[in-house]
């Protein structure tokens, strides 16, 4: 897990002399950050449910329980970078910054400019507009993974299932028996039961993030203050000309 400043460092040292806008590496660094940022809540988030896992539906694998999330995580660093852009840009932060005489503001295009536009000084004065976009679309993104529907969930469905199945000595039993209706019943609840306990634990996610961020998921500036960063990253944001 890379730390904000190393993170921060690095593109720093990649901004380019020029640019009229953000755009191009402009836009790929801020969401590149914002990404980076989001890595250990994210982090925090997986490792509680993969602890509710382990502890209610598979505790003989308690252990390593977080290898059946590792679909989701992987869907999740598949999917959050595009995702996180077109969230940030040109979703809400693009065009001109015109008022609605026509004119540009003082402030614009930077260091902080009050009209909704793709520049650095927009998205300063707009941060925590910014920030609430980010940590909704962190949000949209590990639900997405993380609910019934989509393929990474059915593969850590499965795996959490095939993990939970059992107890084997009890379908053994049923073997020796010869209870096989008996047999496929358990078996079947037992399945259904895990089912239902992983989409519970899974519906957590929104809830584990907000907490993870510090509460007061809003477009406020003392919303979200441990996803915040806004110090760090207004001077990176304004690095970019």
């Amino acid at each position: 897990m890379f730390s904000l400043s190393l993170i921060l460092s690095f593109f720093l040292l990649a901004v380019p002399a020029t640019v009229s806008a953000c755009e191009g590496e402009c836009i790929v660094g801020i969401t590149k950050a914002f990404n980076g940022n989001y890595s250990r809540p994210v982090q925090t988030v997986m490792q509680q449910i993969a602890q509710q896992v382990g502890q209610r539906l598979v505790p003989q694998h308690s252990g390593d329980a977080m290898k059946y999330l590792q679909p989701i995580i992987n869907a999740y660093d598949n999917t959050s970078y595009d995702s996180m852009e077109t969230a940030i840009f040109p979703s809400f932060f693009h065009g001109k910054c015109l008022d609605k005489n026509g004119n540009e503001p003082a402030g614009c295009p930077n260091p902080d400019c009050p009209i909704v536009c793709g520049t650095p000084g927009s998205l300063v004065h707009f941060y925590s507009t910014l920030r609430f976009i980010a940590f909704n679309e962190t949000r949209e993104i590990l639900e997405t993974h993380g609910s019934p529907g989509s393929d990474a969930y059915q593969q850590t469905e499965d795996a959490v299932v095939r993990a939970a199945s059992g107890p084997a000595r009890m379908v053994r039993r049923y073997m020796r028996s010869g209870v096989d209706a008996g047999r496929d019943e358990y078996v079947k609840k037992r399945e259904e039961d895990v089912k239902r306990g992983l989409r519970d634990i899974m519906k957590q996610i929104p809830t584990l993030l907000q907490k993870a961020c510090g509460g007061r998921a809003a477009d406020s500036p003392d919303g979200l203050p441990e996803c915040s960063w806004e110090d760090t990253m207004k001077e990176f944001i304004l690095s970019y000309p």
